[in-house]
């Protein structure tokens, strides 16, 4: 049971909505007083902090946040909520259906409040609605779409009722920080208020099963290109009915336990889709979406099936904001991925792809593996840089995730050459020795600054380059000299 020690009330407006969530205090009035003050000092000290650091040439995304927080801890609680709040969580996806919403509503001339650039914890939330506030709080912008990570559910929910929330998927993630699924769907489920209308994945069970209490319920999928067969040999996170407890009896299962699925023993199901997926055309880069006013084409930013399920959230969450279907597919027309998460390079004959496989997340990483296998080349080379670095600083990380990952896709025979670069790469060379894999293609290098020069740029032309996240930088850096030796012929 999670406990919190604010009281809250919800205001309602004439229609009879959550409007705002606010801290009550008991007490006298005096004590309402310096709380108040604290929120006010607080404020001031923060718009001071962006100020400052602006001055320096540095990006206000997550420092005045945290000073807001830590003098005032309900401090995103007395800020004015905008008309229309988006949230968006789950295990992965955020970053990328975060962008995609901000693209259409900034397409349609709506000024978005939305935290792309910090960090999508309490302080960078917190930071994104005070650069967007007035010194007294009121809000400035219509709508906000903030990106929330699954385990900061309790320290801003309650405090901020979104009027939406999208939840792309709970899956299997790092485990020291986010124990299980059934946990990250339990502190979600407790903090978010009933009043949220929430869209959900319908091909994922645990997502679909959240928040129970909110009544206003969406939920998308895609139907198209349905797997034929057995399962794959994944390890699952759904196998047995949340409900009875009896073994569920998968339709299909795309990838882990996203899929359809029937209970052999009670009346659960995988529920049906209002938004969903039915045809994917790669020729043409178009998917098309069915919901109850028929079907519509899209532009397919992405043919990885994680982004069209993302691109499918992203748009039922416009669809429900009352985003017509003509502003849709004319944002979408434009619209990229964010190029911290999938950039491609030519340069000279390399066609260089970066691609984040977020570490310490199995599904994340295994996803990224079977993608990179489907896209072109016939004698590709990877650089891995998947260690977690955040990890390493200490020299504790831990290498269990490994043991989830699914390095099969690395035996397909267009994988000529794979390059594990890092402190643990010797442990991804047992990992991978443990799937079959060939190690007369492997190369290792216990650095990462330099590792491109391991890539033999006149033997291979398709070279990918997965990062984890905290390696951006360093990512950056590899990739630029590929394009240096590709640009150079080198």
């Amino acid at each position: 049971m999670i406990y919190y020690n604010i009281y809250v009330q919800i205001y309602k407006n004439e229609r009879g909505r959550a409007k705002r969530l606010r801290p009550l205090y008991p007490g006298t009035d005096m004590k309402r007083m310096l709380r108040k003050f604290r929120f006010y000092f607080a404020m001031c000290s923060a718009k001071a902090c962006a100020a400052g650091l602006k001055l320096l040439g540095r990006r206000a995304s997550y420092l005045p946040g945290l000073v807001a927080v830590t003098l005032c801890k309900d401090f995103i609680g007395y800020l004015q909520k905008p008309e229309t709040l988006i949230c968006v969580t789950g295990t992965n996806g955020k970053t990328t259906t975060s962008n995609l919403l901000n693209t259409v509503f900034s397409h349609i001339g709506q000024t978005v409040t939305n935290n792309s650039y910090g960090s999508n914890v309490q302080a960078g939330v917190a930071n994104a609605l005070l650069l967007n506030s007035t010194f007294s709080g009121k809000h400035k912008n219509k709508v906000a779409v903030l990106e929330v990570d699954e385990r900061s559910s309790p320290h801003i929910f309650p405090f901020m009722a979104p009027d939406y929330l999208l939840c792309n998927n709970i899956m299997r993630d790092s485990m020291k920080r986010n124990a299980h699924t059934e946990f990250i769907s339990f502190i979600i489920s407790s903090a978010l208020p009933a009043g949220t209308k929430v869209i959900l994945n319908a091909d994922d069970l645990i997502c679909a099963g959240l928040a129970p209490r909110c009544e206003d319920r969406t939920y998308f999928g895609v139907a198209a290109e349905r797997p034929a067969g057995d399962p794959p040999a994944h390890v699952r996170d759904m196998v047995y009915c949340p409900k009875c407890g009896a073994p569920l009896k998968p339709e299909y299962i795309r990838f882990r336990h996203i899929g359809r699925y029937t209970c052999t023993a009670c009346d659960l199901k995988s529920p049906e889709p209002d938004f969903c997926v039915t045809d994917i055309n790669r020729g043409t880069h178009t998917f098309t979406v069915t919901a109850e006013d028929g079907d519509h084409t899209l532009r397919l930013i992405n043919d990885n099936i994680t982004n069209i399920y993302n691109l499918c959230g992203a748009v039922a969450v416009l669809r429900r904001c009352g985003v017509s279907w003509d502003e849709i597919r004319g944002a979408l027309a434009e619209g990229e991925l964010v190029q911290t998460r999938y950039e491609e390079v030519t340069a000279g004959k390399l066609h260089i792809t970066r691609i984040l496989a977020k570490g310490q997340n199995p599904v994340a990483v295994s996803g990224v593996l079977s993608y990179t296998v489907t896209c072109p080349g016939d004698k590709k080379c990877l650089l891995l840089i998947i260690d977690d670095k955040e990890d390493n600083i200490h020299n504790s990380e831990s290498t269990c995730w490994l043991y989830d990952v699914d390095y099969s896709p690395l035996r397909d025979p267009s994988v000529d050459c794979i390059i594990f670069a890092g402190p643990r790469c010797k442990d991804q060379v047992l990992r991978a020795a443990m799937s079959g894999i060939d190690l007369s293609k492997v190369l290792t290098t216990d650095t990462v600054k330099n590792s491109a020069m391991l890539v033999d740029t006149e033997k291979y032309q398709d070279i990918y380059l997965l990062f984890e996240n905290y390696w951006l930088d360093d990512a950056l850096a590899e990739e630029k000299l590929l394009i240096e030796r590709g640009e150079q012929g080198k």
